[in-house]
Formats: structure tokens, sequence, C-alpha cells
């Protein structure tokens, strides 16, 4: 059994941590998912973003690979940097990932993990230097949906309250998703751990749901 995962995170300087332990989690994941019977064989891929802001800096794509070491030495390139104001660029993080990348296994899994909305009075009431919404014209409703057609599961790692609006209207779109609790976590073994057990639990929900 093949799958395609896609980390897509927020890489603005508030989420060194979560970064971190993202990357120290990836061999521990696909390891496991490789040892499974019968085996499940993950190719691993990167979405992150920022902010309109950071310019060219804004998106970061690291496309499928199964190899760990690969992966492991591309992502250690990524580092937490950037961010205006308290919204980011989430909408176009998520659309780069589903549309840039080169989605090619039959179950396709999206783990994003944030601590801030996307732009927006839709999402936050927080600063927010485009209120009216993404600059770029892209609605949840056009991102979410071309998820959707393109088979892509999506679950999310939850950091902070700032994303329960967030949360509430995605779910009105493509309906409900596990959320993954990434708060108070109390120190970087214990982050490793909880990216671990989110991880398992999207690839296996989302080979379940398409057994159905």
């Amino acid at each position: 059994m093949e799958v395609d995962l896609c980390f897509v995170m927020d890489c603005t300087s508030s989420m060194e941590s979560h970064i971190e332990g993202a990357k120290n989690s990836i061999k521990k994941i696909v390891d496991y998912m490789a040892n499974m019977k019968p085996a499940i064989i993950v190719r691993v891929g990167f979405c992150g973003y920022r902010d309109h802001c950071d310019g060219s800096n804004r998106l970061q794509i690291i496309e499928f690979t199964t190899s760990c070491d690969e992966f492991k030495n591309n992502v250690s390139n990524v580092s937490a940097s950037g961010g205006g104001d308290d919204p980011e660029d989430v909408l176009g993080g998520l659309n780069a990932a589903v549309t840039s990348m080169a989605w090619r296994n039959p179950t396709r899994v999206l783990l994003h993990i944030a601590d801030y909305p996307p732009h927006g009075r839709r999402f936050t009431d927080l600063s927010d230097t485009y209120p009216d919404g993404d600059p770029n014209g892209l609605t949840a409703e056009q991102v979410l949906r071309e998820m959707r057609s393109a088979g892509i599961y999506y679950f999310f790692g939850k950091i902070t309250k700032y994303t329960e609006t967030m949360t509430r209207v995605f779910q009105s779109i493509i309906g409900e998703y596990p959320v993954f609790d990434f708060e108070s976590t109390p120190d970087p073994e214990g982050l490793v751990e909880k990216f671990f057990d989110a991880t398992c639990s999207a690839i296996n929900t989302a080979i379940t749901l398409r057994g159905e």
C-alpha cells in the first residue's frame, strides 16, 4: 500500500519548535509504516508558508520522496522566519500544496500545522493587513474543494486558540475532519511523539476512509 503524505506548515518565527518536531518525527513515522503488515510505503513532501510580506520566501516546497534521508536533508534547510501581522498566508500554502505538488498515490494525506489563521475578518479579529481576505483572491471554498476533488484528506494540528474560527469555517465547507491537539507540549521529545501519533492516525484514517 502506498501513501502520499504532505506536511503543510506555517514557517514564520513563532513556529520554530514545531518545525523541529516535524523534522525529528519523519524517520520514525516512515520506518514505522514500512514495518507494518502489510507494509505501507510513504512518499513524504513538505509545503511551508509564511506571509505576503516575505516575498520570495513566502512559499517553500519540498517534493515527495520515499527517501527519509533526502527528505530530512531538504527540510533541514527550512527555518522559522518572517511573518508580518498575526494572520498568515494559510490559503496560499494549502493551495500550493494541492496544485503545485506531484500527488501520485491513491491514498493522499495532508497534515496542516499552524498557530494562526488566514487573512480576513471571516477568520479572525486579530490585527490584519488584509482584513478583506487573501490579496491574491483565493477563498477557502476554492482551495478546500480543489483539495477534495484531488482526493486529498485534510487533517489539522492545532497549536493555539486563534485557529478555532478557521476550523469551524473549514468544516462548514468540507465537513468534519480530525483536529490534533499540539498545544501545551512540555518538551521537544513530547512534541515529536505528538507528531508521530497524529501522523500515524491521519494515515490510518485516510486508508480506512478510502476503503469504505
